[in-house]
């Protein structure tokens, strides 16, 4: 013969996991982005809107606050006090394709070419053919 849960237990369950899930959507708001387009009016300085918290229809469940996650920390470009007049369109960029110019010494130049085996062989080869530029 086959098992069957009985309806109580499934009915309990699937309560328990209403519940857990209550729980966790009262974590989040909801937030939503502006449009990006060019606007006449007047930027507010920021580039995302105030979050507004959602009512839930549903029987409230165990209480669980927290504070709403930003998508970008406040420390970004968009928080800059001297773009608060433009529009920005972007956010945290990683700057390994742009190193500066200081990086590039440190990883090619001169010096470090002398510090290592390898780099005065480099330097050596260099010498040979009679290169100006030894190194960056």
């Amino acid at each position: 013969m086959r098992s069957s849960t009985s309806p109580l237990v499934a009915l309990s369950r699937a309560t328990r996991a209403a519940s857990q899930s209550q729980c966790l959507m009262g974590k989040r708001t909801f937030t939503s982005l502006p449009t990006l387009r060019p606007t006449l009016a007047r930027p507010t300085g920021t580039v995302f809107r105030t979050s507004t918290p959602t009512t839930s229809l549903a029987p409230t469940a165990p209480s669980c606050s927290s504070e709403t996650a930003d998508i970008v920390p406040k420390t970004t470009i968009s928080s800059s006090p001297l773009f608060a007049a433009t529009q920005i369109r972007c956010g945290p960029r990683a700057t390994l394709a742009r190193s500066s110019r200081l990086v590039r010494k440190r990883r090619h130049g001169f010096l470090s070419r002398v510090r290592t085996r390898t780099g005065r062989r480099t330097l050596q080869r260099r010498r040979t053919k009679s290169r100006h530029i030894l190194s960056n």
